[in-house]
C-alpha cells in the first residue's frame, strides 16, 4: 500500500482501528525490546483512535457537535503523545549510535494544519452565533 493510502486507511471504518491496533503492537513490541519494564497498551491506542474517528467522522454547528470536536481533538492529540513518547523512548534506549531528534517540513506543515484546525474550533465556540 502507498504511503498515502496507508494514511488514509484510518478513515475506512473498523479497518482504521485494526490499523492504529496493529501499530502500537509494534510499538510496545519495539519498545520492550531494549526496555522491557515499559511499554505502550495497543487496545489503549486503537480505542483513543476510535474516538477520534467517531467523532471526526460527525460536523456540524450544533453545541454538541462542537464538544465533540474538543473530544476529538483531545483524543486525537493523546494518542500521538502515547505512542510518539514510546517511540522516542525506543529511540533514546537502543543500542547503536544515538539517533538525532529532528522535525520534517512536513511535520511542520501537519503541525500547522492541526493548530488551525485547533483554533477554527476554539473561535467556533467562543464566538456569538449570527
Amino acid at each position: 500500500m502507498s504511503p498515502l493510502g496507508h494514511a488514509l486507511s484510518i478513515f475506512v471504518p473498523v479497518y482504521g482501528i485494526w490499523q492504529a491496533y496493529r501499530h502500537f503492537t509494534l510499538i510496545d513490541a519495539m519498545r520492550r525490546k531494549v526496555d522491557p519494564d515499559h511499554g505502550v497498551d495497543a487496545l489503549t491506542g486503537a480505542i483513543g483512535t476510535g474516538i477520534w474517528w467517531l467523532t471526526f467522522t460527525h460536523y456540524s454547528t450544533d453545541p454538541i457537535f462542537i464538544a465533540l470536536d474538543a473530544v476529538e481533538l483531545a483524543a486525537g492529540t493523546a494518542v500521538v503523545i502515547y505512542g510518539q513518547h514510546a517511540l522516542n523512548g525506543y529511540w533514546r534506549s537502543r543500542p547503536g549510535p544515538p539517533v538525532e531528534e529532528r522535525i520534517t517540513q512536513l511535520d511542520w506543515l501537519a503541525m500547522g494544519i492541526a493548530v488551525s484546525w485547533a483554533l477554527i474550533t476554539l473561535i467556533g465556540i467562543i464566538a456569538p452565533g449570527t
